[in-house]
């Protein structure tokens, strides 16, 4: 419980800082948040492609926006909906210069090579949410692979409770409509099913 109030009072801190215009407090953004920003950016977009690029869109628009945050002691989950939609908007514009017919790399996998069980499954679960539209997919990964609560997903995704569960539906279902063909996704799902809540 105290690491959480000292984590709070850090970010009041950095947010005091950012505010007043402290070259050193955006230095501390990027230090404290550098590693879940990515995380976030990469694993929504399945991709490593353009990472860096879009960590810096992302922490400049939190350096600019931070002074809209209405609840103070809400600056972590902040961050997270700002990365969150600039990986949107990087998904929307890649499904964008596909149907002009513009080059798009492929997206890379995210796990390590060493285990190429794993990566075989990512590879496949980041095929499924390739097909999905890009609020869906956000939803699906803001819940699902970053693990928030639905009322913060929701927050997070900038939409009401309703729209995160319809979106949640729409996606379990397509994933696992898409799953259920696909031998190392089924797989996985079956050994969870046995596994239980």
């Amino acid at each position: 419980m105290a690491v959480l109030h000292r984590v709070a009072a850090d970010d009041q801190i950095l947010l005091d800082g950012l505010l007043a215009g402290d070259d050193h407090a955006v230095a501390s953004l990027c230090d404290r948040y550098g590693w879940q920003v990515r995380g976030v950016l990469t694993r929504t977009l399945g991709s490593t492609l353009d990472v860096e690029d879009l960590m810096q869109e992302t922490f400049l628009t939190i350096v600019r926006k931070c002074s809209t945050l209405r609840d103070r002691k809400a600056f972590r989950p902040f961050v997270v909906s700002v990365a969150i939609r600039v990986a949107r908007n990087e998904l929307r514009k890649r499904a964008l210069r596909r149907f002009i017919g513009l080059d798009v790399a492929p997206e890379l996998p995210v796990t390590p090579p060493h285990d190429p069980a794993a990566r075989q499954a990512v590879d496949r679960v980041y095929e499924v949410l390739s097909r999905m539209d890009a609020d869906t997919r956000v939803a699906f990964v803001a819940r699902h692979v970053e693990g928030f609560e639905l009322t913060e997903a929701a927050e997070i995704c900038g939409c009401s409770l309703a729209t995160i569960k319809r979106r949640l539906a729409k996606a379990e279902k397509c994933f696992e409509a898409m799953s259920r063909g696909d031998p190392v996704l089924s797989k996985l799902l079956n050994a969870e099913g046995r596994r239980g809540p």
